[in-house]
């Protein structure tokens, strides 16, 4: 395939724009991610060794969402300054027509598409399942791992209240009489209608010669009851041990992680379900290459913006759509033969409608010489 100079110029131009647009949404959405991320962390739902673990698996999600919107909007506003700049006059005054636009737009837009292509059939089920490893590894560590310094730790079981007021040394290891200590603790929980208080100046966590792990109170002491009862119990204590269970969860693979081999052929609806899904995603992505080109047609004093709003409702209408057909697969309310087919189809509809809107099927009434111009 021959490249004119104008045709390394418009694909240059856009892959710039494309690659600018992705990487700034990208930035967005982590920045997003990072504080939604800390904010479990906060609470101690996700231990801080994990985060970075998490945040890395994440990105593989915002990679593959993100590279429709992004060459949709990198078209957009890659053509809108041609056409505001009035370069678009200039190339189609040198014989140069909107369909022979399609040459770079899709030297840029099919190497996108194919590679989002392997990205859903190869890496998304080993992403997937590597996320599963992390949340069975999170959900098997013990409450103890994810106590937070100098906030009150709430138990998600019990109702139980623990203060630490400054930090263990190096990581423990569950090594014979391996210690980490942490000073000045406050322990409150209530058990059988009694309120049970500890006030202790240290407290470590320790693994005695089978392995088993226990959180040993130092120095403190024992309250039961609410004080001014008859029953109420004061009782000081040298050395108090708890002994912490380790919780052994495996991981859940879902049908995100399954290989492409053990899709294909299934009758389960999730299995057919996720299977289209990882061809649709392409499939939707070189769609809304074809339509951008039209939509992004702009006169020379409307401005490079005008035609964004219009072509991200319909992008979200679109986008909307192939989810809903997703669901009804999975859910069994529709055949995998239809599946999301008919949302494609009424986009490859609506994209004939605007280039013939637009005059840029004109040019298949001339089998040699120039393409129509744009009126």
């Amino acid at each position: 395939m021959t490249l004119t100079i104008i045709d390394k110029y418009i694909a240059k131009e856009l892959l710039t724009v494309f690659l600018s647009v992705y990487f700034v949404l990208l930035i967005i959405v982590l920045g997003t991610e990072v504080v939604h991320l800390l904010s479990w962390v906060a609470q101690g739902a996700l231990p801080l060794t994990a985060f970075f673990s998490y945040l890395i698996n994440s990105l593989f999600e915002f990679i593959v969402i993100l590279i429709p919107l992004s060459l949709l909007m990198g078209i957009l506003l890659a053509f809108g300054r041609l056409y505001s700049d009035s370069e678009m006059a200039a190339i189609m005054s040198a014989g140069v027509g909107p369909l022979q636009w399609y040459k770079p737009l899709m030297l840029v837009a099919v190497p996108t598409t194919l590679i989002l292509l392997i990205l859903l059939l190869y890496l998304r089920p080993v992403i997937s399942y590597q996320r599963a490893l992390i949340s069975a590894e999170i959900r098997s560590q013990s409450q103890l791992d994810t106590l937070l310094i100098g906030q009150f730790n709430r138990a998600s079981k019990g109702g139980a209240v623990l203060f630490l007021e400054s930090g263990p040394g190096p990581e423990l290891k569950p090594d014979t009489g391996s210690k980490s200590q942490i000073s000045n603790v406050f322990y409150q929980q209530v058990r059988d209608g009694s309120n049970y208080v500890d006030l202790a100046e240290s407290t470590s966590s320790f693994y005695n010669e089978e392995g088993r792990r226990y959180m040993m109170m130092h120095d403190g002491t024992h309250y039961v009851g609410d004080a001014g009862d008859a029953d109420f119990k004061i009782i000081r204590y040298k050395d108090y041990g708890i002994h912490i269970d380790r919780k052994q969860i495996k991981a859940r693979q879902s049908v995100k992680s399954k290989s492409l081999s053990e899709l294909w052929g299934s009758t389960d609806p999730a299995y057919q379900g996720e299977l289209q899904w990882r061809f649709t995603l392409p499939l939707a992505t070189i769609i809304v290459a074809f339509m951008a080109l039209p939509l992004s047609h702009t006169q020379p004093r409307s401005g490079r913006y005008s035609k964004l709003v219009v072509s991200l409702i319909i992008y979200l209408l679109y986008s909307n759509l192939l989810s809903l057909g997703f669901s009804w697969i999975v859910q069994g309310k529709i055949s995998p033969w239809i599946g999301t087919w008919w949302v494609h189809l009424i986009a490859i509809i609506i994209t004939f409608f605007l280039l013939k809107q637009k005059g840029y099927l004109a040019g298949f009434a001339f089998r040699h010489g120039p393409t129509k111009g744009v009126a």
